[in-house]
């Protein structure tokens, strides 16, 4: 008698769910003695990115609108000359103006910005932004700068969150007001809200679930020996996820492995075993209920989730056959936020 526990799980899967953010309130102009501004970058509502897409999101135009600091009386910003700066840890991505990259790395800003139009005639002007805003009656706000967005595909963006920038600039004032020649930092100025879907992955790695010959085991022997009767600690899961998810196991048996033909209400044609999955032991479908797994990544091979199953009785006193078996069901599901989810890698 061989009974076997068999893991069937579907090909990989994606489910795809759309999330939406809200635009930010829309910022009042700032009254400094300094020159400066703020700014404010939306993507719009049409544009989603499936993280495990071939094609990735291609150059998206996102208009970024700055807004001037002003004066008490007739100070207001004039120029302003910036860069965008990734934070550590932003995912990559490209951000192009005019045709130049204005996107750099923490830490690797190359001296930018390094000058405004008014005293270098233009030069070095690529790889930054650049706008003059005018005279005294001019609009505090700038026409829109076009940025070109690029997030090359396997991007590990997280569904619900945005991408969120700083701005590096220095700028000159009129009418009184102080000009700034040390870059100066927004931080958190720009925020990219890239529609980034809740899309989930999910794949078994190992072999069936198999127990062996136990036809001349005891259940007195199997429970003193249970790592003899333990399924190989090499098969997991593997879960890649731009957000959190929800994780269902369900057995086809409750837990009880029988042959074809079978009786589960007849003790001596089942056999019981417990699974081992997400740090906790699972001896019926009532015990494990809905867990919910903080976001696994998109990149690599993602959270690995180990798998196990342990007899707890042996099969000397069962009906003879040769395909004891079961089912074992392991459902995910995406979610765009969740309160309280934990890292359930390795459990």
């Amino acid at each position: 008698m061989k009974p076997l526990v068999r893991a069937v799980l579907p090909a990989p899967f994606c489910i795809l769910v759309a999330a939406a953010f809200s635009t930010p309130a829309e910022a009042q102009t700032q009254i400094s003695p300094l020159c400066g501004v703020t700014g404010d970058a939306t993507a719009p509502v049409t544009i989603s990115y499936d993280p495990f897409s071939s094609s990735g999101l291609s150059q998206a135009t996102i208009p970024l609108i700055l807004r001037r600091n002003r004066g008490v009386l007739t100070g207001r910003t004039d120029e302003v000359s910036m860069i965008l700066v990734a934070p550590a840890g932003t995912p990559l991505l490209d951000i192009t103006y005019q045709g130049f990259p204005v996107l750099y790395s923490e830490g690797a800003t190359a001296g930018r910005p390094r000058a405004l139009t008014s005293n270098d005639n233009g030069a070095g002007a690529a790889g930054e932004l650049r706008y003059e805003f005018g005279g005294l009656f001019a609009s505090d706000l700038s026409a829109p700068l076009n940025l070109r967005v690029t997030v090359p595909p396997g991007t590990d963006l997280s569904a619900g969150e945005p991408i969120v920038l700083d701005i590096l600039y220095i700028c000159s004032g009129s009418g009184g007001m102080l000009r700034v020649p040390v870059p100066t930092r927004l931080a958190g100025a720009v925020r990219l809200n890239v529609n980034t879907v809740s899309a989930l992955q999910a794949t078994y790695a190992g072999a069936a679930l198999d127990f062996g010959e136990i036809g001349q085991a005891t259940t007195s022997s199997v429970q003193a020996a249970p790592d003899r009767y333990t399924t190989s600690v090499s098969n997991s899961l593997r879960v890649r996820s731009s957000g959190p998810f929800q994780v269902q196991v369900r057995s086809q048996n409750n837990f009880r492995l029988t042959y074809p033909g079978g009786s589960l209400g007849n003790a001596a044609q089942t056999i019981g075993y417990r699974l081992r999955f997400l740090g906790q032991d699972i001896t019926s479908n009532a015990s494990f209920g809905t867990r919910t797994c903080a976001r696994a990544g998109v990149a690599g091979a993602g959270a690995v989730l180990p798998i196990r199953a342990t007899l707890t009785e042996g099969g000397a006193d069962k009906t003879p056959a040769p395909n004891y078996a079961d089912t074992i069901s392991i459902t995910f599901s995406p979610v765009v936020s969740a309160s309280g989810a934990q890292s359930c890698a390795g459990l």
